[in-house]
């Protein structure tokens, strides 16, 4: 039984023991200032549900009665309204219902009752919900992850949409110098962002019955940090893909008849929505149609030799193709300025035919799902994330027809950069990788590998670094690299290596979206009414880690937009003590629970003195504007 729903029982059977003289339920349903409602039902649960679902009703029907709104009969009988009309208005962000127990299980009878000022409070946190989302959108944009700003820019708009159908005043936003209504100008926000992403054909190569096609996507002229999309292989739509710093690769089951590769990008996500706000997945499941997007399919013209049995870029379209735009509102709608910055001069290494002729030996381990093949090329530990990699993920396959390494040295060590590979999970969700090879400069033995970071998060990092010893640039860059990798690869060993015994270490659930109870620990007042945060030890957060592991078939973090920088701290050697602020993107799926996807910022202090760095604080709170700053943060704590 779960935690939640064991408190929820021991609650009944206390509220059942109260004298019911403490809270005047007959007194409550008379007064005007309140909505409530007596729930009935098998469980305490059913009852609940029960008497919340008759309170959005007379929210309802009281907001619709209010306006022209056909739905309400004379005298305003709620069955007169349909059930998908009273979803499209989503209470899910409704704060401060009260509630209590009139009776137990088996026959459980719940009493609930909200004031009605709290309605309004909420119409006024989803106005600010829309702009937040819009704000994020705009971030996104600028730094090129263009999932993620159509992810924000969509959802903002379907709460705005909602926002409008409950006869709220208008949400305005100015994306080219004119303020307008959000659900007038998200639409062509949305289309306008869709047509400046451009895709054109790398290459096309058969391989097992199959035509794979590397594809790269640009946006305002610059490689995309991460899209989404799905693409016809000939007989249906597949994907979801992530293309990762502009790549993504396709595996068609024929060449298309039509000489068109056909891209379906992604911006509803709705499946996230789901694990991730409630009030949008109420939304979502209002029965109301979702505003649809009409250019987010875009083909590509390619040229084919169905003689010869191969796919070949149209030289017309050699600087990629967009997705066609027809409203003149739409093509004249403004970019965001991108956030581009300068990059770090690297130490590379150039004559390197010995490691180079290692990975490929590797690559062909990889092609046949062999790590045993290429022991002799990795120490003990590194061979182990091999293997892991290859046997204890999803399909592992090598990206594109051959790979280009740079060889960087660093720390005593040479990288080899990077290995494109693809990940293909059970639900058909996919991720495009690189591989970082990390090689011993003496024994030239791959002693560890990880999943590289996108190329906007290690510009950030290099670019904090340029007055810091080279040793702590690579420092910090292979220890968020090891981070990201050790929740993908499940390294339960490596995250309670990393963390001191006494670390801090805050977590926080969005109120709404999961219970109280659904993390251990205690409460910390923020300041926040729509978060919950909580002091966890090593051994509570670990002890939920390792459930999380062994639930999900997968973890993927990625991490974007950080701030790094060397702060004082008494207990930590001077200058090597850091403070990293990093927005922190969650995917995962599970083996028999639904997907679960989050945002937020991770702050991490750590003490790099040592070869392993030292986690002594790790602090999680939601993306939002009035995120606390790192200098904040190292006011508010002391250690």
């Amino acid at each position: 039984m779960r935690l939640s729903r064991f408190v929820l029982l021991l609650s009944a059977c206390l509220c059942c023991l109260m004298a019911h003289g403490q809270v005047d339920v007959e007194q409550i349903k008379t007064d005007f200032r309140y909505w409530s409602a007596e729930g009935h039902g098998t469980t305490i649960d059913e009852a609940d549900k029960d008497a919340l679902g008759q309170i959005s009703r007379q929210i309802a029907i009281s907001i619709l009665s209010k306006s022209d709104d056909t739905h309400i009969g004379q005298g305003g009988q709620d069955y007169y309204v349909q059930e998908s009309t009273i979803k499209a208005y989503s209470f899910a962000s409704l704060q401060n219902v009260s509630m209590i127990v009139l009776e137990p299980e088996p026959n459980a009878r719940v009493f609930r009752w909200v004031a009605k000022s709290e309605v309004d409070k909420m119409f006024e946190l989803r106005k600010q919900k829309i702009l937040d989302y819009v704000e994020s959108g705009r971030k996104a944009e600028q730094r090129l992850q263009i999932d993620d700003a159509l992810r924000c820019y969509y959802w903002a708009l379907m709460l705005a949409t909602a926002h409008q159908d409950a006869k709220q005043p208008a949400v305005y936003t100015d994306f080219n110098g004119e303020r307008e209504n959000s659900v007038v100008s998200l639409p062509k926000k949305i289309k306008s962002v869709i047509s400046n992403i451009k895709v054109r054909l790398d290459d096309c190569f058969a391989k097992d019955n199959r035509y794979v096609t590397t594809v790269r996507f640009s946006y305002d002229g610059h490689d995309v940090a991460s899209v989404q999309f799905r693409y016809f292989d000939g007989q249906s739509y597949v994907g979801p893909l992530t293309a990762k710093d502009g790549v993504g690769e396709l595996e068609l089951l024929s060449l298309p008849a039509d000489k068109k590769v056909k891209i379906q990008y992604e911006y509803a996500f709705r499946k996230e929505a789901e694990g991730l706000d409630s009030e949008l997945m109420s939304v979502f499941a209002s029965g109301r149609s979702a505003p649809t997007i009409d250019n987010a399919l875009v083909e590509l013209p390619v040229k084919v030799d169905f003689k010869k049995n191969v796919m070949a870029e149209d030289k017309k379209y050699k600087e990629g193709v967009s997705a066609p735009v027809t409203d003149a509102a739409v093509a004249d709608m403004a970019v965001e300025p991108i956030s581009q910055k300068r990059r770090m001069e690297l130490d590379f290494v150039k004559d390197t035919p010995e490691l180079a002729n290692i990975l490929q030996q590797v690559e062909t381990a990889i092609a046949k799902g062999s790590p045993q093949d290429v022991y002799t090329y990795f120490t003990p530990e590194g061979y182990k994330l091999f293997e892991t990699l290859l046997t204890k993920t999803g399909k592992v396959s090598l990206a594109g027809k051959s790979q280009t390494y740079e060889f960087v040295r660093a720390n005593g060590q040479i990288l080899g950069r990077f290995c494109k590979i693809k990940i293909k999970f059970r639900k058909g969700k996919t991720y495009m990788e690189n591989i970082v090879f990390r090689f011993d400069e003496n024994s030239r033995k791959i002693q560890s590998i990880a999943l590289a970071l996108t190329k906007k998060a290690e510009d950030d990092i290099f670019n904090a670094a340029a007055t810091w010893p080279e040793i702590s640039r690579f420092t910090i860059l292979q220890f968020m690299e090891d981070y990201q990798t050790a929740y993908f690869l499940k390294r339960l060993d490596y995250i309670d290596k990393i963390f001191s015994d006494d670390a801090i270490i805050i977590s926080g659930v969005v109120l709404k979206k999961a219970s109280r109870e659904d993390i251990e620990g205690m409460p910390i007042d923020f300041g926040r009414q729509d978060v919950l945060f909580k002091r966890e030890t090593k051994t509570q957060f670990l002890s939920k880690l390792k459930r999380h592991f062994n639930d999900r078939e997968y973890i993927h973090l990625t991490f974007e937009d950080n701030q790094t920088k060397v702060i004082n701290a008494p207990r930590i050697p001077k200058g090597t003590a850091f403070a990293i602020q990093i927005n922190q993107m969650y995917n995962s799926e599970g083996y028999e629970s639904p997907g679960y996807s989050d945002r937020g910022y991770l702050t991490l202090v750590l003490d790099a003195s040592k070869k392993l760095p030292i986690i002594h604080v790790r602090y999680w709170e939601p993306e939002q504007n009035d995120l606390m700053t790192l200098d904040e943060f190292m006011q508010k704590w002391s250690f």
